[in-house]
């Protein structure tokens, strides 16, 4: 793979900021710059980005107050991107939970094999669902499963706390080829324990073809969005294929719900963690005021007839073949959908989900996750193998193959996303004012967030919003032995 240098640059995008709220993320789509960025030159728009190239730039103010075109370091060190390690000969097992992506790491595998004779990588592939309940304890008690995924919050520390994970904090290839914006899901106490490999956008995907056909505009607030679905549901479509019966991907939107809930980040992190922790319960007045925003678009007809029994089987089907306008998980459904109806490539992209009337403060959610990890508890080959699979899967031109073939945004440095129109169509995401998805800060993920989210599935569903919180925050507080 040629390096994207700033000449080769055949399109350009924004870059998010890179905070704790955001994440910092390869594109390559067109924008409005009036002529090529150069170092020293003026920009307009503090924190935009030429990209994640190694030789990108960021417009950043001077002390002076003026804008400029500056270098910008995306990795942990100022070091080029480094090649693959060697692996010695062995076998391995890789657990993660994406079965879609099954043919595409079949690919890398064999790549990865044939560049290191003697050396095997065998998939273990669950279900999402499958994998939170069950990952933890199959991989406890298997050292062969040498490389494993984990997802950023709960599940990361569950395997965390069971001293699964081995700092990978040395490895060079952590600090000179991740984009060290994403890889703070991976941190603990300032060492590296995984590579959040997937950079997503936790947002509604939205039929563009249908869109222009029927000259509807995306809602930008929640009086719109409302209004938008009785305008839908009218013309006899399915405004949002939530898919309520499968809990994972139907609490995708419950992030966009939480994003405007508070005044600020730190007000909202507090209020999740008292939730969390047992300090509050769900019959709080911000959360009863979201659960009575998922009981408005159940009124209003935004969801599918006996949408606590839709699955994330029909949910994606529905979209592909016309019959829904919007899906409300994110970019990692795109691959799906366009499995389902290989017509949809390039007719979707990303809306920012407001469920306020008033100025927003965040236009959208993102996040880093699918954790790549080596177990601590494998032989000292083993580990070596997975450090060095690991390791592969960070070079630009794999992590490229990876992106293009799965339709997933990745948080390697120099990943061109050209070869996918789905890719560059969702990068505009990035433009904008994004928060890291904050249903993930829920740790206790079996004794609060299932519950609490299987609460809103149902007041979605129809079920009374007093009564649903109520009992739940019984369930919830017998679990913390209250």
């Amino acid at each position: 793979m040629k390096t994207q240098g700033m000449k080769s640059f055949s399109a350009r995008r924004l870059g998010a900021v890179a905070t704790i709220a955001f994440a910092l993320v390869a594109t390559s789509i067109t924008t409005g710059f009036a002529a090529d960025p150069s170092f020293g030159k003026a920009c307009t728009t503090e924190g935009v980005s030429t990209g994640t190239s190694s030789s990108s730039l960021v417009c950043t103010m001077g002390d002076n107050g003026k804008l400029t075109w500056t270098n910008v370091r995306l990795g942990q060190s100022t070091g080029a991107p480094v090649a693959a390690l060697k692996a010695s000969p062995g076998t391995i097992e890789f657990h993660h939970f994406r079965p879609e992506d099954k043919a595409v790491f079949a690919s890398i595998i064999a790549k990865f094999e044939a560049a290191n004779p003697g050396t095997h990588v065998n998939q273990v592939i669950m279900s999402s669902n499958d994998y939170t309940n069950l990952a933890y304890a199959k991989i406890s008690v298997n050292p062969k499963a040498a490389v494993f995924v984990t997802v950023r919050g709960g599940q990361f520390d569950q395997f965390y706390k069971g001293g699964l994970l081995r700092d990978i904090s040395s490895d060079r290839f952590v600090r000179q080829n991740v984009i060290q914006s994403a890889l703070t899901p991976g941190i603990v106490g300032g060492k590296v324990y995984g590579v959040p490999y997937q950079s997503l956008f936790n947002d509604p995907l939205y039929n563009t073809e249908m869109f222009a056909a029927h000259k509807w505009s995306v809602p930008t607030n929640w009086t719109q969005l409302l209004s938008f679905c009785k305008t839908v549901k009218a013309a006899g479509i399915i405004p949002f294929a939530w898919p309520a019966a499968t809990r994972g991907n139907a609490g995708q939107i419950m992030n966009s719900f939480l994003m405007n809930s508070a005044p600020d980040l730190a007000t909202l992190t507090s209020r999740i963690q008292a939730i969390d922790t047992g300090k509050a319960d769900l019959t709080s007045d911000w959360f009863v005021a979201i659960a009575n925003k998922y009981k408005q678009m159940a009124d209003s007809g935004c969801f599918p007839a006996n949408v606590t029994g839709y699955n994330d089987t029909v949910a994606p089907a529905d979209f592909a073949n016309g019959k829904a306008a919007i899906y409300p998980t994110g970019t990692f459904g795109m691959s799906t959908v366009t499995n389902l109806n290989p017509a949809m490539k390039g007719k979707m992209k990303l809306m920012s989900m407001i469920t306020v009337d008033e100025k927003p403060l965040y236009q959208g959610i993102t996040n880093n996750t699918f954790i790549l990890s080596v177990n601590a508890k494998a032989t000292s080959r083993d580990q070596n193998i997975a450090r060095a699979f690991i390791s592969f899967l960070a070079t630009a031109p794999i992590a490229q193959e990876y992106a293009v073939g799965t339709s997933q945004h990745v948080s390697i440095i120099n990943v061109n996303y050209s070869a996918n129109i789905d890719l560059l169509n969702t990068s505009d995401i990035m433009g904008k004012k994004l928060l890291l998805a904050p249903r993930f800060l829920f740790n206790n993920v079996g004794t609060v967030r299932n519950p609490l989210e299987d609460a809103l599935i149902a007041i979605g569903g129809g079920a009374d919003v007093t009564k649903t919180l109520a009992d739940t925050s019984k369930t919830i507080k017998q679990s913390f032995g209250a």
